[in-house]
């Protein structure tokens, strides 16, 4: 008896029965193939066009669970035998349906195996790259990751048949894809089996016997963020051909389906021949719109509606206390973590009928001296954010943050995506922001703005999407003076100024009372004997928790300005155009945007799915700080005792104005 894994032990046409017996039931009810299968016979008039069919894994394991395991282990053997029962199937169709005369039977029907998240790690999904070994090549695996960089679109001349000039034996010849260049050699002898062997060494091509397909090939690398402190991000090249093609670009995230493959490096003299990996695919899905999401367990979301029901009397009490566990060994600093975590929530965009997009994302700058936890804040920031990039100024390009264009081992060029692309429907933190020369600071004014590159590189015209929030922090130039404007103080241009919607300032001021605060706090996290924190400083959310909320309430609510918000922002947004002490870099139609995202960020921040008055408010007294040169001290203000009745009294002064 042959064991239960040999595939040499099953003859051909059994496994092509099998498969078509599997792709002609009903044993995949998401998807049906033969209803895939009709469309393309149908709807698609190029008999010579490459065409996937998907194909869920785990359904052909429930099928049969020897057929399916023999494809993982061996999918180089079995697919061919997959794509001819679909080639069969699509004969079955036409002799037997109504609308056959329209049908044209599609011979490069490829199957494309899509491996479910449910799918057992470790047989077929991957954790990452960096869990590749080597006794998985020749399997079948599925890994995710962000695409660095995207090749040219190659044509490959897949196979030719040769006729031997003796015998007149035709034979065909493959491409050897374990060399880089995919070199297609020439025979050296006739294969032909006869009783006297030919020994001819000279052969003919058949004419139009050359077949070609469209080749690419794509670098990805694992997610930062979902790696280990003092791991570095592994990246393995990706091979798409045919239909695969052209389908990702620079900076999205990707699951991946192929055979994992071994493959020689060009040969440098004096060095030694280096093998490396290589991913053919089969199957690849675009998940940029999974950047953001995040499983939030149903006992969390109950949670979170229970803590915002026991305070209904007094709203901004609670919100206080999600935003103090924002950083928590920063002691104070109440109106800095406020604006940063509305940031990173962000508002709604959306597209105006002219079809220009209008970002929802926000952007903050925090100016400061140094030693007030400027970098903190931004590394607690790039945790809480599902999808992140954390930079330095010191040393950062344009290229660097944008996008570089790169020569390949084959002497192409290539793009090679940057940290704006990279952090696409994330946060892109930049830390000493004014390190960064100004000739290269000017490059991410469209990437603030408008949320796309345009790169004209050694001959490649794109466009890339940086879809990011950024957050950035700078010293002021010399010492801060409140007399001065903000660009003077940081030595930043107005347009790039008024690309932020938050700006805030933090001043190193000599305070006896505020230095005893600070002093007590930290020595509290050092001293063993201390006193324990205070009931409210102990139940404070963890970095998970907060995570979590911020990704729940920005995949749950959507929330729209009301009338009574509108008449808020609109006359807030007049009376500064029309003061005379006006910032020209700052009261632009930008400021009036930036309200309209604050607000929608802080409806969302109160769990509810409509920008109030008091979202708007709140959005007014956020700018008045980042505006007002008597409020440029954010570092000493706390939030009140009675944060609901002391918004009151403050609401009202603003509406008086």
């Amino acid at each position: 008896m042959a064991p239960p894994y040999d595939h040499e032990a099953i003859h051909p046409h059994e496994y092509t029965e099998a498969f078509e017996k599997y792709v002609e039931g009903s044993y995949q009810p998401k998807a049906l193939i033969m209803e895939r299968l009709v469309e393309v016979m149908v709807e698609e008039l190029d008999v010579h066009g490459h065409y996937p069919v998907e194909i869920d894994l785990l359904c052909l394991l429930d099928f049969n669970q020897r057929l399916g395991t023999l494809l993982i282990h061996h999918p180089t053997v079995l697919l061919p035998f997959l794509e001819q029962a679909l080639i069969n199937a699509q004969k079955h169709i036409k002799e037997t349906h109504e609308h056959r005369l329209m049908m044209d039977i599609k011979d490069f029907v490829h199957a494309r195996l899509t491996s479910p998240t449910r799918l057992a790690a470790g047989s077929v999904r991957k954790a990452n790259v960096s869990s590749l070994r080597s006794n998985d090549v020749g399997r079948l695996i599925s890994v995710a990751g962000t695409v660095i960089r995207a090749g040219l679109i190659k044509m490959l001349e897949a196979e030719r048949t040769y006729e031997c000039a003796k015998c007149k034996h035709e034979f065909k010849v493959f491409a050897d894809t374990s060399m880089q260049q995919n070199m297609l050699n020439p025979p050296t002898s006739c294969p032909s089996v006869r009783i006297k062997p030919c020994k001819s060494t000279v052969f003919n091509i058949v004419e139009g016997s050359r077949v070609c397909t469209d080749y690419q090939e794509i670098k990805i690398q694992e997610q930062i963020q979902s790696l280990e402190v003092g791991s570095i991000p592994r990246n393995i090249l990706v091979v798409l051909q045919d239909d695969l093609v052209d389908k990702c670009k620079p900076g999205d995230d990707i699951q991946v389906v192929g055979i994992l493959k071994t493959r020689w490096r060009p040969l440098v003299r004096e060095a030694r021949p280096d093998v490396e990996m290589v991913l053919s695919a089969n199957h690849v899905r675009v998940r940029n719109e999974d950047k953001n999401m995040c499983a939030v367990s149903e006992d969390l979301v109950r949670e979170f509606e229970a803590f915002w029901a026991d305070h209904e009397d007094a709203p901004l009490r609670a919100r206080n206390h999600v935003v103090s566990s924002i950083c928590p060994q920063l002691h104070g600093l109440q109106m800095v973590k406020l604006p940063l975590l509305l940031s990173l929530i962000g508002g709604v965009a959306r597209v105006d009928p002219s079809g220009t997009r209008i970002r929802g994302e926000s952007h903050c700058l925090i100016i400061g001296d140094p030693g007030l936890g400027k970098s903190q804040l931004l590394k607690y920031a790039a945790k809480l954010s599902t999808r992140s990039v954390h930079t330095t100024g010191i040393g950062t390009t344009s290229a660097g943050l944008t996008v570089t264009a790169q020569r390949d081992a084959g002497g192409e060029w290539v793009l090679e995506a940057g940290a704006l692309v990279l952090s696409d429907g994330g946060l892109c933190c930049i830390d000493e922001f004014d390190c960064v020369k100004e000739s290269d600071r000017t490059t991410i004014h469209e990437a603030m703005e408008q949320q796309t590159i345009s790169v004209a590189k050694a001959g490649l015209v794109c466009k890339l999407n940086t879809r990011t929030t950024v957050l950035a922090a700078t010293n002021p130039k010399g010492k801060f003076n409140p007399d001065s404007s903000i660009g003077v103080n940081c030595a930043l241009g107005s347009p790039l100024l008024s690309r932020f919607d938050v700006v805030l300032i933090l001043i190193d001021a000599k305070d006896e009372v505020w230095d005893k605060a600070v002093s007590d706090h930290v020595l509290q996290f050092n001293c063993p004997d201390a006193p324990p924190p205070s009931s409210a400083a102990a139940k404070l959310w963890d970095i998970q928790k907060l995570q979590m909320y911020i990704a729940h309430i920005k995949q749950r609510f959507q929330p729209m300005l009301t009338a009574e918000s509108e008449a808020i922002l609109t006359a807030y947004y007049k009376v500064q155009r029309g003061s005379g002490e006006r910032n020209a870099a700052r009261t632009t139609i930008r400021m009036l945007e930036s309200m309209i995202r604050l607000a929608q960020a802080h409806a969302r921040l109160m769990f509810r799915d409509e920008v109030t008055a008091q979202d708007a408010l709140v959005a007014v007294t956020v700018l008045e700080t980042s505006q007002s040169p008597a409020l440029h001290d954010s570092l000493h203000q706390k939030f009140a005792e009675d944060p609901d009745g002391d918004f009151e009294r403050e609401s009202q002064k603003l509406l008086r104005r």
